[in-house]
């Protein structure tokens, strides 16, 4: 596949994963007003299939760039956000009050990763 697939595909699970912390927000929330199980399910299952689609796609990105043998620092550093992101679900499900101060992680995490993936340096 072209490296402009993966590239759309790569930013199709950024846009789950952000998504996926929105839901989680609302559900968390509603949660203590008796929200429905299905945005839970929801919020879950975006969030997780936006991480796999990121790991999927970035890797595949990585082979269109012949990138297969040792890899650089900036992609450790990419794999260092992903990882928080993916965790940090986790600070949104147990402590929804403190979503503004996420968000705002959040948003600088994805800036940092983007910087990482365009100059390509830490």
């Amino acid at each position: 596949m072209s490296y402009e697939f993966y590239k759309v595909l790569h930013i199709i699970g950024l846009a789950c994963l952000l998504l996926g912390f929105g839901l989680g927000l609302s559900y968390f929330l509603l949660a203590k007003g008796g929200g429905g199980r299905g945005l839970k399910i929801w919020t879950f299952a975006l969030h997780g299939v936006g991480l796999a689609l990121m790991l999927v796609a970035g890797f595949g990105l990585l082979a269109r760039l012949g990138i297969t043998g040792g890899l650089p620092d900036w992609i450790y550093g990419k794999l260092v956000v992903w990882f928080i992101l993916a965790l940090a679900i986790m600070l949104v499900k147990r402590r929804p009050q403190w979503f503004p101060a996420l968000a705002v992680l959040i948003v600088g995490l994805v800036g940092y990763a983007a910087k990482l993936a365009i100059t390509k340096t830490l």
